[in-house]
């Protein structure tokens, strides 16, 4: 009977197998469980992003009109017009309507992330009273979105993220939300899956003798049989 490996690739599976010392089985439930923390992370994240992008559309509404998006003072890197470019053209080919509900849907994380990068700077004076805290600066949460982003596309394209501070990533997820929404950051309380499945302890740590990381025994009880 073929492997499971057959069905994930060698190349792919061989991640997971560094990580066991070659350990078949343990490698088998260190991917299974990457699969569980991704799943458990689609919420919070998809909660995260969502209220980035309808605060920061609502205040971009106020301070330069509906069609914000169409502004040259307010886009001004062709990253930023690209994806509005490529938004239009994606609703035309599904034969949606390109109004802006549509068009601000279908934007991506990186354009929202990008809205707070260094090219974007003007935009900081208008967008930073979207965060509900003290002492937030622009910098800040160009990195925070940053990482959150390469978190989220590992997540998107099934690669592992064992390897990432995922206790540092799920207390920025949270942390942002709440910034940004009282509510969001509760629905993400009352209904992740995080806490029960994540023991909070290191998942992959070096091995003493080379270097290299490997599954931490602490949490091979965690993985799922």
């Amino acid at each position: 009977m073929p492997t499971i490996i057959a069905a994930l690739s060698a190349e792919r599976f061989d991640t997971y197998l560094n990580w066991t010392g070659g350990n078949q089985a343990l490698a088998e439930r260190l991917y299974t469980y990457n699969v569980q923390l991704s799943a458990a992370l689609y919420g919070p994240l998809h909660m995260q992003e969502i209220a980035l992008r309808n605060m920061a559309d609502a205040a971009l509404i106020q301070r330069y009109g509906q069609s914000w998006f169409d502004n040259p003072a307010v886009l001004t890197t062709a990253y930023q017009t690209g994806c509005i470019a490529k938004a239009r053209q994606t609703l035309q080919q599904a034969n949606k309507p390109a109004v802006r509900s549509q068009i601000i849907a279908e934007l991506n994380f990186g354009f929202w992330s990008s809205l707070f990068g260094r090219q974007a700077h003007h935009l900081w004076q208008t967008l930073r009273p979207i965060f509900q805290a003290k002492g937030v600066q622009r910098g800040m949460i160009a990195q925070e979105l940053r990482e959150l982003r390469l978190l989220r596309n590992r997540i998107a394209h099934y690669e592992p993220i064992v390897a990432q501070p995922l206790a540092q990533r799920y207390a920025s997820i949270t942390t942002l939300t709440g910034w940004l929404s009282p509510s969001a950051a509760a629905w993400i309380a009352n209904y992740s899956t995080w806490p029960a499945l994540y023991p909070a302890v290191p998942i992959l740590v070096p091995d003493p003798a080379s270097g290299a990381l490997t599954v931490a025994p602490a949490v091979i009880p965690f993985l799922p049989n």
